[in-house]
Order: structure tokens, then sequence, then C-alpha cells
């Protein structure tokens, strides 16, 4: 289990933007620091699953050395408050394991062909359909 930092820089209209330095597709915002402490957990966690699903290697975590140089080259961003003091938190990056595993299930045989109609309409295989949807019920 890997974990990344994540930079709170405070903004001109309020609020935090938070950054994570390694992977440049985990950004948020929020008002205050507990909200950026939830939106920033959450977006490593999908940005975690999207790297797994594309079969892409997660980064390297940087040192906290390096971090602290990414933040002082964001001075002079107009977009930064002038007078806001950016913070470092740490975030663990959540396991994620795409091996598939074969199980099985049973459904009535009416519910096993909407199940497929709809897999076929939507171009995907029923496992494929099945996932899609036990995911997009947790959100």
């Amino acid at each position: 289990m890997q974990s990344y930092f994540a930079v709170f820089l405070p903004v001109r209209e309020g609020g935090y933007a938070v950054e994570f330095p390694d992977i440049p597709e985990a950004f948020t915002q929020g008002d205050t620091i507990e909200e950026c402490v939830i939106m920033g957990s959450d977006v490593l966690n999908i940005t975690v699953e999207e790297y797994a699903k594309a079969r892409r290697q997660m980064p390297a975590p940087s040192s906290l050395e390096a971090i602290k140089a990414w933040v002082s080259a964001q001075k002079g961003d107009p977009s930064l408050a002038p007078d806001g003091e950016p913070f470092i938190q740490l975030f663990r990056a959540p396991d994620v394991d795409m091996t598939p595993v074969r199980v099985t299930v049973s459904f009535p045989k009416s519910t096993l062909e909407a199940i497929d109609n709809k897999a076929a309409q939507a171009g995907l295989t029923r496992s494929g359909f099945l996932a899609q949807a036990a995911l997009a019920f947790n959100s």
C-alpha cells in the first residue's frame, strides 16, 4: 500500500485547492480543511481505481522534500491567496486488486434475459454490465 502527499493550497476566492503532485489527475477543492480531507481521500480512491481499470501503473510517491519543492514552485500563482499558507497532508492509497474472480450466481431466467439485453444494449458482456451496475449502485 502506497501513500501520497496532497497539498492544500489556499485560493483567492476562499477555501482550498487540493492537489496530489505525483498524480496530476487527482485534484479537488473545498471550503474547509475538513471538507478537503474528505474530498482528497475520495479523489485519491477514485483515481487509484481508474488507474487499475486502465491497467496503468501508479506513479512512485515523491519524498517530502520533493513535495516541498513543488509547493515552492507554486508561489506566484495568481489563483492562490497571497496571504494563505499551503500545507501538506499524507493520504494512504487503497489497494485495488483487479484480478478476475469467477463466481456462480443464480437468477430467474427472465431476469438473466433482461440483464443480457441491457448488457448488449450497452455493448458490454454480462460480467462487465453487472460489475458496472454494482459500482454505480455504490455511488
